[in-house]
């Protein structure tokens, strides 16, 4: 679940024609207006970029609901996944999945734990790497991300950071809610070349969590394995 490979295992703005009128101006004046177009398009993405990030600023803790999709690298069947999450920033996350098997991982960036009912397994997993359903907070708090603007079909922006040396999920996409002030989808590349995207939903800002949610004692008869 959530693209991490489980030991041995796998459980389960654009431009627009500007049509004929440009092809009669004359070149310096078809250079201005390309310019013109660009600069606007990143005016609009930063002044996005910047009302999100700074409503993100005073994120403390987050609840909901979530979807993820994940069309692996090899071409296979996408996977779905569902479930309720629970975080408290920095770095204390809960996820409880509910669809197609159950799940719950318990952890921090540093240590994970990931628990199978079904199974009667727990793995507990040191780990370095930032957990992929708070992939978009840092890059989007970042002053330095370069960030692009793109509109789907049925209107709705998305933002794209540009990747960079110490990124390590590749072509983030960032999808507001149309008020601009709420990330209510996100995709990415994985570091195993599977393509994620998580839906957020029922999300509740800034609640109190308790203290033991993000903690896991084993069941008794569990069988524990750690890396």
């Amino acid at each position: 679940m959530i693209a991490v490979n489980m030991p041995g295992k796998m459980t389960g703005g654009e431009f627009t024609s500007l049509g004929t009128g440009l092809e009669r101006v004359g070149f310096s004046t078809r250079i201005i207006i390309i310019l013109l177009c660009f600069s606007l398009a990143c005016a609009g993405a930063g002044a996005r970029w910047s009302g999100l990030r700074a409503r993100y600023l005073g994120l403390k803790s987050l609840t909901g609901s979530f979807v993820q999709t994940v069309e692996p690298s090899d071409g296979s069947d996408p996977m779905v996944f569902k479930g309720r999450f629970y975080f408290a920033l920095p770095n204390r996350f809960r996820l409880e999945v509910r669809e197609p098997v159950q799940q719950v991982i318990v952890g921090s960036d540093s240590l994970v734990v990931f628990y199978l009912p079904e199974e009667k397994r727990a793995v507990f997993q040191q780990r370095s790497q930032p957990v992929p359903m708070l992939a978009f907070v840092q890059p989007l708090l970042d002053t330095t991300s370069v960030v692009t603007e793109e509109q789907t079909d049925d209107g709705r922006v998305v933002l794209v950071f540009a990747d960079s040396e110490w990124t390590m999920f590749r072509e983030l996409r960032i999808e507001p809610d149309r008020t601009g002030t709420r990330v209510d989808a996100f995709s990415f590349v994985d570091e195993w070349g599977n393509r994620c995207r998580f839906v957020l939903a029922e999300q509740r800002w800034n609640v109190s969590i308790p203290a033991k949610m993000f903690k896991f004692v084993p069941p008794a008869g569990t069988v524990v394995e750690y890396q």
